[in-house]
Parts: structure tokens; C-alpha cells; sequence
């Protein structure tokens, strides 16, 4: 097994472990889903030639869409891509009352990563970079600078909100040739003005961000992003099921009326330079009721074809997950073997073919293979290794062989269920 950084080991360890996926090292343990990651591949040069794409990743839970959405998003800042992401949860949709899609906004701007800055936190080091050979080349003169900023990005004068964003960099360029690091300008970037009155005050816009525009911001992020030197800008939406599980109806298609327009507006090339993947349950898709088929104008552009016949589709606007086969599972349980070992320098003394039993054990007793999910399998394994590391006496069959597994619960069997908004 390649030896992974300790840094990078440690901090995969605690976050599989946990059941969680962790930001980096995703490629150590990366199994099967060759075919989606095509489709990925595809879309990412698409998106740096100007197009982009829009699709719905469908799994049950812990079957690999937030695996599958953070190793897009790794390999599209290593292929030099800006990317945003966000959960999405009860006060962070697409559009609200209460401000919720300036929510949204604000989380995605606060995840904004670059390779360079793969953590997040880095719009202020793409407007600096951008900036500083402006202000080095025009000097210190505001006037020259905010000029200079418009010829850059006056192939961008179509966009809406297009005079608003141009004069906020160059007051924030004004803000860096004063040695301010507490310019108002970036609270209006980062979405936190809520008042009109006082963006007028401190900037001299009218134009604040919030919950009827904040999309035509990113599309502005990812013009802007490639007169940085970037190729595009990659937005990825997780937990989804936020917003099937809305009881109120009302509220439920003005979420799916945004993710309309959204949809529309980049497979129809009205944004360039933009891709964006939002991640959820198959009852979030295909529900007729409540799900994204309730709203007849998403139906009909997510329903699979005719003539699919039951083959899988990657190129479509919904890409299902499919689940591990054994063969993938078995690789994993291998890697994960040989990362704990190298965790603690240890020899666990696991064969293969204890590999085998456990696998065997876990299929039998949850449902099949098909019931099993990577989550379960990772987080499970790890504790199994956990133990058997910690107690020398433990024997691997005494605890795997003979042992009834249940599956995991819904995770969020009663998330939001009563939410009536």
C-alpha cells in the first residue's frame, strides 16, 4: 500500500471512523465508479471551454454521494477550478422567507477553495491575486485602477449586477492600496449587508445580495473567477433531502421553482463557465408526491427516457449510484486494512480471507450486497480493527463469525418532519 501522509492518514482515520467523508485523501481509498467519474471528467472540460452542466446525484444514504461530490471537488481544484459547496439544511435552502438562499449563498462563499487554498476561505486571495498586478501596474491611483478593473472585465458588462460588482472591486482595490484590512467590500461579496441603506452608505451601490439574486452572484464568481486564471467554477449542493422533506407545499415548489431556473439557466447556456451537482435521495428525485417529479416542469426534464430499457445512463441530468460490487467492497476493506496498520505500525495480523468472512457475515445478515453501503462498511471496519488492536486477547472470529449485523436507520427518519414553513 502507498504510504499516505501522517497528516493526511490521521485525518481520514478520524473522519471515517466518524462516518464521515473527510476533505483530503479521498483518491487513497477511491473504489469503483469509473463511469461516473467520466462523466465528471467530461463536464469540467466543458466547463473551462465555456459550457457547463447540471445534474442530481441519487443514492440512499451512505451510499457514496458525499464520497463522490468531494472527490469531484478535489479533482477539480488540482485541474485548476474554483469550487463552492454547501449543505444544505433547514436555514440553508434555496430560497426562503427568512432569508434562507442567502444562506446558502453565504456557506458557499465561505467554502470557496482553490488548490492553493483547498479548505476554503479563499475569495479574498482570488481578489488579491487578481488585483495586485492591476494596482502594481496603474500605481497608486484609485482612478487608473477602477479603469484599468473594467477593461479587464468588460466582456462581462452583460451580466446582471455586472456595475455593482465592478465598483465594489474597485473600492476594495481602493481598500488594499490604503492598508485596510477591513473593507466594506468584502462584507458585500460575502452576502452580509441586509440592509440597502447602508451598502449605499459604506459603497456608494444600491445592489445588496440576497435571497432573489444571490445565483446571478455566482454566476458573476465564475466569470470573474477565469479572468483570475482559473478555468471555471464547479458548485456542488449536498443533503438535498432538506427540501422534500418541507411539509409545506408552498414552500416546497419555491425551492424547486429555483432549482428550475438554475437548471435551465446553465443546460441552456445562459452562464458560462459554470457547472453545479446537487446530491440526493432517490425519493427526493422520483417521489410524485413530494419529491422533485411533484413539480411537472422538473419531471419532465429528470424522467428517465423511453428507451433506457433499464440500462444505466450517466450522461443524463440524474446520475443513480450504483452500489459496490464485492469485488470493489473487497478492495476497500484491503485499503482500509493497510491504513490502520500504517495509523498505528502495527501488523493486524487480518488475511484476506478474514477479509472475505467479514464481508460474507455482513452481506448475509444485513440483506444482501446491495443493502450494504460504503459508510456503513468503512465505519464498522474501522471500529472492528479499533478493537482488535486494543484487545490482544480478542479473536477476529469470535467477534465476526455467527454475529447478526442490523443495517443502519434513516439518519434523518425524522429530520424536519414537522417543519411547517
Amino acid at each position: 500500500m502507498t504510504d499516505i501522509p501522517k497528516r493526511t492518514l490521521i485525518t481520514m482515520m478520524n473522519a471515517l471512523s466518524s462516518g464521515v467523508v473527510p476533505r483530503r485523501g479521498l483518491e487513497y481509498i477511491a473504489v469503483g465508479r469509473r463511469r461516473e467519474t467520466e462523466t465528471f471528467v467530461g463536464d469540467l472540460e466543458d466547463t473551462s471551454e465555456g459550457g457547463g452542466a447540471f445534474r442530481f446525484i441519487s443514492g440512499r444514504y451512505g451510499n457514496g454521494k458525499s464520497f463522490m461530490i468531494q472527490m469531484v471537488r478535489n479533482y477539480a481544484m488540482d485541474k485548476g477550478f474554483v469550487v463552492m459547496d454547501a449543505d444544505l439544511a433547514i436555514n440553508r435552502r434555496l430560497t426562503g422567507s427568512k432569508g434562507e438562499g442567502l444562506n446558502t449563498y453565504r456557506e458557499l462563499v465561505r467554502n470557496m477553495a482553490v488548490k492553493a487554498r483547498p479548505d476554503g476561505g479563499a475569495m479574498e486571495s482570488l481578489l488579491q491575486g487578481w488585483l495586485y498586478p492591476i494596482m502594481d501596474a496603474e500605481g497608486p491611483d484609485p482612478k487608473a485602477v477602477r479603469a484599468s478593473i473594467r477593461r479587464a472585465t468588460a466582456d462581462m458588462s452583460g451580466m446582471t449586477f455586472y456595475q455593482d460588482f465592478v465598483y465594489v472591486l474597485g473600492a476594495y482595490a481602493e481598500g488594499l492600496m490604503d492598508g485596510r484590512d477591513d473593507s466594506p467590500a468584502i462584507r458585500w461579496f460575502k452576502g452580509e449587508y441586509d440592509l440597502k441603506s447602508d451598502a449605499r452608505r459604506d459603497l456608494s451601490v444600491a445592489t445588496i445580495i440576497g435571497d432573489s439574486n444571490w445565483y446571478d452572484m455566482v454566476k458573476l464568481w465564475a466569470e470573474f473567477g477565469v479572468r483570475a486564471g482559473y478555468r471555471g467554477l464547479v458548485v456542488f449542493m449536498d443533503e438535498a433531502v432538506v427540501l422534500y422533506k418541507l411539509q409545506n407545499r408552498a414552500s416546497r415548489s419555491n425551492n424547486y421553482e429555483r432549482l428550475l431556473t438554475m437548471f435551465n439557466d446553465i443546460m441552456q447556456g445562459k452562464s458560462s463557465h459554470l457547472s453545479m451537482y446537487v446530491c440526493g435521495t432517490p425519493e427526493f428525485i422520483t417521489d410524485p408526491d413530494r419529491g422533485l417529479y411533484s413539480y411537472e416542469a422538473l419531471r419532465s426534464r429528470l424522467v428517465s427516457g423511453r428507451f433506457e430499457n433499464g440500462y444505466d445512463n450517466y450522461l443524463g441530468p440524474v446520475i443513480n449510484l450504483r452500489p459496490l460490487t464485492s469485488e470493489e467492497i473487497f478492495v476497500l476493506l484491503r485499503t482500509l486494512r493497510g491504513m490502520h496498520e500504517q495509523r498505528y505500525s502495527y501488523e493486524s495480523g487480518i488475511t484476506d480471507g478474514m477479509l472475505e468472512t467479514y464481508l460474507r457475515t455482513v452481506t448475509a445478515t444485513i440483506g444482501g450486497r446491495d443493502m450494504v453501503t460504503p459508510r456503513e462498511i468503512t465505519r464498522d471496519f474501522i471500529s472492528l480493527l479499533d478493537t482488535l488492536h486494543q484487545n490482544p486477547n480478542a479473536r477476529f472470529s469470535d467477534m465476526v463469525e455467527g454475529r447478526h449485523v442490523d443495517a443502519d436507520a434513516d439518519p434523518d427518519d425524522d429530520l424536519i418532519d414537522d417543519l411547517e414553513i
